[in-house]
């Protein structure tokens, strides 16, 4: 662990490359506007596509914690519940996006991470702190975007195989066709299955997974009119356990979403969003009230926004926009049943000046809640070059969350809870070129009105606070044939008592050293956790990980590739129950074969 905080540390304050190579990378996740890496003010991740397919990640649970060194929790295998904590915060504290559609239920707020398949994902955005002026409720920690394959616009197709330990097999298929100069499409589409091993360490029993994924999208252009659809679906079955005992479920994922835009030159676009999304899940088990539980989660979403951009020695740009959501609840558990109706309507805008040639962004969102009539997000940031490499941004912010509707209408639930809300500051200093990237972001946040449960009177209230203040150290370096991205995290999440967090380390790091050719790629991958607590003041020891990954074009068409995961078989817990951890891969060997026209 100190050796790579050295390492981290030691690259972090070179110098050694001065390229000023202005060919950026494009980050959404923090803005209505896409923007280039050099002008992002907030702190804001990215993994790409390339980055994607080295890894060989099988889950987004693991392919997050290797990559960006985030704390993350999984309660067994593969399609096992997972979550991810954004610097302290809580996992329902993250908006997840599919494609720009949010994916996060209302019946349980942490989106099903875990079915989505790293195989048909294109890139991975994360934008940290208080989101909610840019998208909504539910991103008071920050915002994670999914993009999945995209339209390529040459007609190809590719076929893969994977098989690994546990019986693991997976088949991929995916095609882009063109129908006219105007009109592409895509198609993607997988079938993973596996035995799977024992979830709990008091257990022999092995926790299976089946699941489809199935992706498409559409884009038709004419004159200035642009249209896009696209589409995610997700579904199979995943055993685990509850109290011990064998359980099933049957679920289905969704996210569909289409966006007309009209381009009025380069300064102007007027953008019309309809999207929709759903959360299934049947248990196939009866509870111990003789119960078959049932919930379901629709959220529709309709979106008007005016984009002008100006050039003007004061005025950059300014975005205003209209968000109305509905979301239709079904949900029954354990005997408790309800179902509900809830509407936001939002107005956003946001507008972006020049300070004495420095950038100054304003954003703010103003929400109508069935339940809470009025919700003021926003974030103000500001940037100052400090030299020509070298930059300077702080911001600063609130977000909310309102209640869900389990926390509103269920067991214990609640109608007189109000959101919870995040505030936080950010100072940061970044140096990007083409060569390297350098970024080391200071932050301090605290979380009120904690909606957490009283077991005095069995219901849910507003109880608690929390607070965390860190240090994130990043650097990247493109130098060649190889590659190096290393991250550290220092924090200190902890409640008013002064306790840490469950599940949440105080420091975490990753590197990822990457060499490649013409034909080959070789990766080797090293992540680091300190100690956590889990509920009941368990003990969660830190571990290490270390994970090497190949991958060889045969010809033209056809590449093979290996990942060892694990490679010295620590045995590493992320989650535990009252009397015993959940268990996590062993040592294991994956191999996967791509056959590709159109290289």
């Amino acid at each position: 662990m100190y050796r790579i905080k050295l390492v981290v540390l030691l690259f972090a304050i070179s110098n050694l490359f001065s390229s000023t190579d202005d060919d950026y990378e494009i980050i959404s996740v923090v803005s209505k506007i896409p923007k280039s890496a050099d002008t992002v003010i907030s702190s804001a991740d990215k993994i790409d596509k390339t980055f994607l397919r080295n890894s060989q990640s099988k889950d987004l649970t693991s392919l997050l914690r290797e990559s960006l060194a985030l704390d993350t929790s999984s309660n067994g295998g593969i399609g096992q519940l997972s979550s991810v904590f954004l610097r302290g915060t809580n996992s329902n504290h993250m908006l997840v996006k599919v494609n720009g559609v949010k994916i996060n239920p209302s019946t349980a707020g942490g989106a099903s991470i875990y079915n989505l398949d790293t195989d048909l994902i294109n890139s991975v955005e994360i934008g940290y702190g208080p989101l909610s002026s840019v998208h909504g409720s539910e991103a008071v920690g920050g915002v994670m975007n999914i993009s999945t394959k995209p339209i390529e616009r040459v007609s190809n197709y590719k076929i893969g195989i994977q098989g690994g330990p546990d019986n693991y097999q997976k088949e991929l298929l995916s095609f882009n066709y063109g129908f006219s100069e105007n009109i592409f499409t895509s198609f993607s589409g997988s079938r993973t299955k596996t035995d799977g091993f024992p979830a709990l360490s008091n257990s022999q029993l092995d926790r299976a997974y089946d699941n489809y994924t199935v992706i498409s999208s559409m884009d038709f252009s004419m004159n200035d009119f642009n249209l896009d659809f696209s589409s995610w679906k997700a579904g199979g079955e995943i055993e685990y356990l509850v109290f011990g005992a064998p359980v099933s479920q049957d679920y289905e994922n969704s996210a569909y979403g289409m966006t007309l835009s009209q381009s009025l030159g380069r300064e102007s676009i007027n953008k019309l969003s309809v999207s929709t999304s759903e959360d299934f899940i049947k248990q196939n088990n009866p509870n111990f009230l003789g119960l078959l539980d049932l919930t379901k989660t629709k959220r529709d979403n309709l979106e008007l926004s005016l984009i002008r951009n100006r050039n003007s020695k004061v005025l950059r740009f300014y975005n205003f926009g209209l968000d109305s959501e509905k979301e239709d609840v079904d949900y029954s558990s354990y005997g408790t049943t309800y179902r509900e109706k809830i509407r936001t309507n939002s107005i956003f805008g946001s507008l972006g000046l020049n300070l004495y040639q420095n950038p100054l962004n304003l954003t703010f969102r103003r929400s109508d809640h069935d339940t809470y009539k009025d919700n003021l997000s926003w974030n103000i940031e500001g940037m100052w070059n400090l030299t020509n490499e070298w930059r300077m941004g702080l911001t600063n912010g609130s977000s909310f969350r309102s209640p869900l509707s389990s926390e509103l209408y269920g067991f214990g639930g609640n109608t007189n809870l109000k959101p919870e809300i995040n505030k936080s500051t950010e100072l940061n200093f970044k140096r990007d070129t083409k060569a390297q990237e350098i970024s080391i972001a200071f932050f301090d946040s605290q979380l009120t009105n904690l909606i957490a449960f009283d077991y005095e009177d069995y219901v849910l209230k507003n109880i608690t606070e929390s607070t965390n203040k860190g240090l994130d150290i990043k650097y990247k370096l493109n130098e060649g044939l190889w590659n190096l991205s290393i991250f550290l995290r220092i924090q200190d999440p902890k409640d008013l008592e002064g306790n840490q967090l469950l599940r949440r380390s105080k420091k975490s790091a990753s590197l990822t050293l990457t060499r490649e050719t013409y034909k080959t790629v070789s990766s080797l991958n090293v992540s680091s956790f300190g100690k956590r607590l889990d509920f009941g003041n368990i003990d969660l020891p830190s571990y290490n990980l270390v994970n090497l990954s190949f991958s060889r074009h045969l010809n033209d068409r056809t590449t093979v590739l290996l990942k060892l995961e694990n490679l010295f078989d620590e045995n590493y817990y992320t989650a535990a129950t009252s009397n015993a951890f959940y268990l996590n891969q062993d040592r294991a060997l994956w191999l996967k074969f791509n056959y590709e026209t159109g290289r």
